[in-house]
């Protein structure tokens, strides 16, 4: 490999997508991926800006998905042996009458565990890996830190996800912090983004979901929201909901997100919001069909009103109240 510079770096940023597109086999991947990591290492020893390295992280991730989807379907055609086979198994290939042996694992680079590890993010389903990428690089400054194999590891093992009550999410918002929710604002009027299940639970007077568009929609009165996490729809579901308060038209609010302090978008909320609260533990979001999941990051609750005594006598069973304002 051609020694690691500032052009081989950038080579890698301005032609991302092209590069992952040129992958058309396990060897090609696995020279690639290789080739990213050693620019990984080059560039946290230069302490490249966070962007860089955020997307190298991301170029990583995507290759290994790729990766894993080309062992799978080696596997399928009998080119490359699986856990199930050993190399003296034939197959036959083309359209000739020849056998072969298939190639294993060692024989292309990779070990048994890289080998488990790539196909379990291949499997994870596409919008479900695309909301994780998003939601990881809302922040670039901690995004770095955050957007590893690792973690998307993790993703894949437990099916964590930070639900935005909307009906393709699959987690929603535990019951008691509802109950609190109305023993602070006294009802939920509105809740913008959700869905017929989570409103079994929500009981919101009015509420939207995706076909409704509820970023189109008056929010009247007293609003309980879990956005979307994913941009930019989480950047114009804060903005609604500050031009909604701004307005008088929202009387109160409480807005249940990911503790992502140094976002723009959080910034923005905390800079209107009353009152906050901290969980002391990650909230464990529940679903119909699935046991309950506790997502990657924690959560904060922002209350937006006059009565911040009854949000810090009910969020205050929870965790820590910060008062704004």
């Amino acid at each position: 490999m051609s020694q690691i510079n500032e052009n081989t770096a950038l080579q890698l940023r301005d032609n991302a997508q092209r590069m992952l597109m040129s992958i058309k086999s396990i060897e090609g991947g696995v020279e690639y991926l290789n080739k990213v990591r050693a620019i990984e290492v080059w560039a946290k020893a230069e302490r490249k800006d966070a962007e860089l390295q955020n997307i190298i992280a991301e170029q990583k991730i995507r290759t290994q998905r790729i990766l894993g989807r080309l062992i799978q379907e080696g596997q399928k055609r009998g080119e490359l042996a699986s856990k199930n086979s050993f190399k003296g198994n034939q197959h036959e290939v083309s359209n000739r009458e020849e056998l072969t042996t298939p190639k294993t694992l060692s024989d292309i680079g990779l070990t048994r565990k890289q080998s488990s590890v790539y196909q379990k993010i291949a499997d994870i389903p596409e919008d479900k890996f695309e909301n994780y990428i998003a939601e990881k690089k809302q922040n670039v400054e901690n995004a770095v830190n955050e957007l590893t194999t690792a973690g998307i590891l993790h993703f894949a093992n437990t099916g964590a996800h930070v639900s935005n009550n909307s009906g393709d999410n699959e987690w929603y918002t535990p019951k008691e912090y509802l109950d609190a929710v109305k023993s602070v604002m006294g009802s939920i009027d509105v809740d913008p983004a959700s869905s017929q299940i989570a409103n079994t639970i929500v009981q919101a007077a009015t509420y939207y979901t995706v076909a409704d568009d509820g970023r189109n929609k008056d929010w009247t009165g007293n609003v309980f929201m879990n956005p979307p996490y994913a941009h930019p729809l989480i950047d114009e579901f804060t903005n609604k909901l500050i031009s909604e308060i701004q307005s008088g038209n929202t009387k109160q609010a409480i807005v249940l997100v990911n503790n992502a302090t140094e976002t723009k978008w959080f910034q923005s909320l905390a800079n209107k919001a009353a009152a906050v609260c901290f969980p002391q533990s990650r909230l464990r979001f529940w679903s119909p069909e699935k046991a309950s999941a506790t997502p990657l990051q924690g959560q904060a609750f922002l209350y937006f009103g006059n009565d911040i005594k009854a949000f810090r006598s009910e969020f205050g069973k929870y965790g820590f109240v910060a008062v704004i304002r």
